[in-house]
């Protein structure tokens, strides 16, 4: 009871600072609905993002990203990470650092039986976050001030069943919330006049994962593991506030306005778009894994109200995985110490002045054991390193490197029994 008093505390503290925190600082959040955030597990994300197949040999280990791969848990698992994101940006003529830390992700899990499997967890989903001066100088003088706040939340639920010893049926359900607020303002030089444009989104909705998961045991303690996923395009509500306008700001600096060109307050429709994923690994149970996904969205299929950009479908390729030199060494703390790698490489879908945005990334982790046995006390600090680049330099756009530090608790519920015996 205790344990459930605390998880449903720690929870609602969560939502609390979920709303308010900043994820991203790119100016590359201003396209569409923002970064994606939903890749936070640091497990898997560690391992370039490979958690289409991601089937543990662990029994504490949660998947969100394919609800069907959590066959293999056995203990109630609780996981909570955070990220701490540092991020250089160039453009041609000059750079700039920025840094944010934020709360990734807050999970629980645990088995109902001997075939099922349930789950929720809290994350970001989407984020914007920037600012940005543009200057020209063709055909006239003009300064571009642009700012963007806010970011989409992730409350998520699975449901996984074993069907049979080797495959198992998954569902996902996410509620998805938060407002997304953009503004832009344009000069001319000594122009009277500023003409300005304010445009916030607010969303409300749920989101659906199909999923299934295979497993089969070959010779030698081998395993050979597949998964896929499919997640359910369709419309949303938005509401929208929306004003073009021109003003001027007096000698105090209050903004008077002069006239409303563009008003628009209402509901109108996002249309989201499907996207599926599948994955292969390979390896030796409780020592070695290799694993490959890709993942495709079909984001030419993408219409937000009052965006006027055309997109091109996303996809993302990552091969990653996982050693562990001795699972129930006593001699050596770092036999016991689970290694994750990864590299992908991403196509954003997103095109300016005839430039693709691509991100590509290597990652890494450790999982440390904060027992006296991986298989008796399975709980875990998980670390991980993500090094990037996205974007380029060319025709005034930015190149962005990044490093993203991570580091998480996933405690089994023997942390919150009384222990009889020491």
């Amino acid at each position: 009871m205790k344990f459930k008093i605390f998880l449903l505390f720690i929870f609602i503290l969560a939502t609390h600072l979920i709303n308010a925190q900043q994820t991203s600082t790119s100016p590359y959040s201003s396209i569409g609905l923002g970064d994606n955030k939903t890749n936070s597990d640091i497990v898997i994300s560690s391992m370039g993002g490979i958690g289409t197949a991601y089937i543990s040999d662990f029994n504490n280990e949660v998947n969100f990203v394919n609800p069907a791969a959590n066959r293999n848990l056995r203990y109630t698992s609780f996981n909570i990470s955070v990220n701490t994101d540092y991020t250089d940006e160039k453009t041609s003529l000059e750079s700039s650092d920025r840094s944010t830390t934020y709360l990734a992700n807050l999970a629980f899990a645990f088995p109902i039986g001997q075939k099922s499997r349930a789950g929720v967890n809290l994350q970001p989903y989407t984020n914007i976050g920037y600012d940005m001066t543009l200057d020209a100088t063709s055909p006239v003088n003009m300064k571009s001030i642009l700012k963007g706040r806010g970011g989409l939340n992730s409350f998520n639920g699975f449901y996984s069943y074993n069907v049979t010893k080797e495959l198992s049926l998954g569902a996902k359900i996410g509620y998805i919330w938060g407002e997304l607020k953009k503004e832009q303002e344009n000069s001319i030089q000594d122009a009277a006049l500023i003409s300005g444009i304010f445009n916030k989104k607010e969303y409300n909705f749920f989101d659906y994962t199909l999923a299934l998961a295979y497993q089969k045991k070959l010779k030698k303690d081998h395993l050979l593991k597949l998964g896929a996923t499919y997640n359910i395009g369709h419309k949303v509500n938005t509401d929208i506030d929306y004003v073009y306008s021109t003003y001027y700001y007096d000698v105090y600096g209050n903004k008077k306005s002069v006239d409303t060109l563009t008003y628009i307050n209402g509901e109108k429709k996002t249309k989201i778009p499907s996207s599926f994923s599948l994955g292969v690994a390979y390896g030796k149970e409780f020592k070695w894994s290799l694993g490959a996904d890709f993942k495709f969205t079909n984001q030419s299929k993408l219409e937000i109200p009052e965006d006027n950009l055309e997109y091109k479908n996303r996809y993302r390729v990552a091969i990653g995985g996982w050693v562990l030199p001795n699972v129930n060494s006593f001699r050596s703390y770092f036999q016991r110490v689970i290694y994750r790698y990864g590299i992908y490489y991403e196509n954003t879908g997103i095109e300016l002045y005839n430039h693709t945005i691509n991100q590509y990334g290597l990652t890494a982790g450790m999982s440390l054991p904060l027992g006296k046995s991986g298989r008796q006390d399975p709980s875990l600090l998980n670390l991980g390193i993500e090094l990037g680049q996205r974007g380029t330099k060319s025709d005034g756009l930015i190149k962005e490197n990044f490093v993203n530090f991570k580091i998480g608790f996933n405690f089994d519920d023997l942390w919150f029994r009384k222990r009889r015996y020491d």
